[in-house]
């Protein structure tokens, strides 16, 4: 990697950890400017009851908006393979959910819960003394909660796959009365994550809404005012790696609310109208778990969204599975980014032999450049006419090195956010004492390394032009050994590997321009 690239790259690392560290991304939100309540159904029962309340019929409206909160709380727990879920008995709703593990790596402490009550919470028309069962069969659980009033009666079942992280909420609303009913219907998650989940100053962390265009998300402490999106496909809350969600259930209504002391919850509601002696019965499909890419992707409502690639996701989703691919075949997740360096190196190569050809030109021909300098002083024109005709007879381009420069900064910003937010490396070992490839090198030897192997690659590196900025490439090193030092030990790898091929490379091209003097 040439010296403007290491320049560019450097510039485009501090800026990007600048913007990061000071500035929250900006979402993209939506205003709910509607004021009047708004029906859906998920049923052609429920349609036909709201078309028969429109032409006469008095509507009793039971008041949904409320969340349950309760001090003292009873719960019971449903274990599967990857989850553990404790339910409050008494409201119906989810308290607490427990990641369990992913592919082998276990989290014991990963919980997704509330200091204020339930964590996932149903809004519906408030009702009291619930009554449960669980039922189980060959591959999932079956939790039902009943419970009602004089006028209606509410179900939500929870049908949940022992070997899956999504399952299924299902809420009936039950018209037991003589007058048809109004009430709101929808889902409320938060606030915050709860225990366990890694901080990082870096990424997101919080609510997030998703209308299947864009991103609405929000650091709790900034939310004031209701932030409100329209028709989402689904809300919930993200870490790092790990995502709670609730998707669907035609909901028309999504918002970020505050709930004081730098807290807020996210939630998605609708109107829901039902006939006497009818029914509405609607399904929220429930992500708890990682954020893995193929596994969010292969449900239909784009969850891997909460997967923030950035700008250059175009290019970071590719070398995700260009790792994965790889690591299905190696086993190693450490090696896997190393043949990826390799891959990347491959593509790039003929741009950055390019570069470096022309530099290392360049280097030869600034004897004749600088005796230029000096016979056309205080004459411009003429010494960037005779500049020219002096690149033309060698065949040298000042600018040759621009384009690989170019092209390989969107790789590496890609490269680093695939590395950053890719749950696959959590955990993962490559060698020795580096147990984690997605945490820092404990003991800083690879970013040492990177350092020394930038030192090496400098030296070979074609020098010449202005004095002060070849005292400036000196302390690149040493300024990248430093920024390097908390960087996870996946992505050290990569620059290390890249280092040494690019080191190979420049060694040959000094020797074919040597041989051919």
């Amino acid at each position: 990697m040439d010296k403007r690239t290491v320049i560019a790259i450097g510039l485009s690392i501090l800026v990007l950890l600048i913007f990061q560290y000071f500035y929250a991304p900006t979402p993209v939100i939506q205003r709910d400017n509607q004021t009047q309540a708004e029906t859906a159904g998920n049923e052609s029962a429920q349609k036909s009851s709201a078309e028969q309340t429109s032409e006469s019929v008095n509507v009793k409206k039971l008041d949904g908006s409320q969340e349950e909160e309760k001090t003292q709380v009873k719960t019971f727990n449903v274990k599967t393979n990857n989850l553990k879920i404790a339910f409050n008995s008494e409201t119906g709703n989810i308290y607490t959910a427990t990641v369990l593990q992913y592919k082998d790596k276990e989290f014991p402490d990963l919980i997704f819960k509330s200091e204020n009550g339930d964590y996932l919470n149903v809004l519906s028309a408030k009702v009291s003394d619930y009554k449960h069962t669980v039922k189980e069969f060959n591959n999932r659980y079956e939790v039902q909660f009943v419970g009602g009033t004089k006028d209606i009666v509410i179900n939500k079942t929870y049908i949940i796959k022992k070997d899956s992280y999504f399952f299924d909420l299902k809420v009936t609303i039950s018209n037991i009365s003589d007058q048809t009913i109004q009430t709101s219907l929808g889902v409320v998650i938060g606030p915050g994550l709860g225990k366990g989940f890694e901080d990082s100053k870096y990424m997101f962390s919080g609510p997030m809404i998703f209308n299947g265009k864009s991103v609405t998300k929000e650091d709790p402490e900034d939310v004031e005012e209701p932030i409100k999106v329209d028709n989402p496909s689904w809300i919930g809350y993200t870490s790092k790696y790990f995502l709670f969600s609730a998707m669907n259930g035609g909901l028309k209504k999504a918002a970020i609310e505050s709930k004081g002391d730098s807290k807020a919850v996210v939630k998605g509601s609708k109107e829901v109208i039902v006939n006497p002696l009818d029914k509405s019965v609607t399904t929220f499909p429930v992500f708890v778990g990682p954020k893995e890419y193929d596994l969010l992707s292969s449900y239909k409502y784009e969850l891997e969204e909460s997967i923030q690639f950035g700008i250059f996701s175009f290019i970071s989703i590719p070398m995700l599975k260009i790792l994965n691919f790889t690591y299905d075949y190696v086993g190693n997740y450490g090696l896997a980014i190393i043949v990826l360096t390799f891959v990347i190196k491959i593509i790039t190569y003929p741009l950055t032999q390019k570069s470096m050809t022309s530099m290392k030109k360049m280097q030869v021909l600034q004897p004749e450049m600088t005796k230029i300098r000096e016979k056309f002083k205080g004459e411009p024109q003429k010494m960037n006419a005779a500049m020219m005709d002096l690149y033309k007879k060698h065949g040298a381009n000042p600018m040759g090195g621009c384009l690989p420069m170019v092209i390989q900064i969107p790789i590496f910003i890609a490269l680093y956010k695939t590395l950053l937010v890719s749950i696959e490396l959590k955990g993962s070992p490559f060698i020795f004492w580096i147990t984690d490839l997605s945490l820092k090198d404990p003991y800083f030897i690879t970013p040492i390394l990177m350092g020394l192997s930038m030192f090496l690659q400098q030296r070979m590196t074609p020098t010449g032009g202005d004095p002060t900025q070849q005292k400036i490439f000196m302390f690149l090193p040493l300024v990248f050994t430093f920024i390097f030092l908390n960087f996870p030990a996946g992505l050290v790898i990569y620059w290390l590997t890249n280092n040494i091929l690019t080191i190979a490379q420049q060694y040959f091209i000094n020797r074919k321009i040597a041989t051919n003097k």
